[in-house]
């Protein structure tokens, strides 16, 4: 008579670690994929450098144009047109001979009067 009271209580206590095991399985399978060191947070990541790595590029660029221009600024290297244009647009002046051509805005972006 001791033997099936004894398979039941071994079958409920293998029912529980199999509940349990298949608990803690879901629970780290869950937070594998969207943890925060997650298979999600990675992809994440990913793009996050990929669009900082775009700003980097960009930036160097423009900052590659304007060591140019300041090389060209040098006392030794001086360009008269790059500090004629600078002159001009500094002191928004122009030369008696220059011919200015102002621009309409486009319909329906006015200036606000009427």
């Amino acid at each position: 008579m001791r033997a099936p009271f004894d398979l039941r209580r071994r079958l409920r206590w293998q029912a529980w670690l199999v509940i349990v095991g298949l608990g803690l399985a879901a629970y780290f399978g869950y937070h594998a994929v969207n943890g925060d060191r997650g298979l999600l947070a990675s992809q994440q990541l990913t793009q996050d450098l990929t669009a900082q790595e775009k700003k980097l590029a960009a930036l160097r660029r423009e900052r590659e144009s304007l060591e140019r221009k300041v090389l060209r600024l040098r006392s030794d290297s001086l360009d008269p047109d790059l500090i004629d244009e600078l002159a001009r647009e500094t002191l928004s002046m122009a030369e008696p001979e220059d011919l200015i051509i102002l621009l309409e805005p486009p319909a329906g972006q006015g200036s606000g009067r009427r």
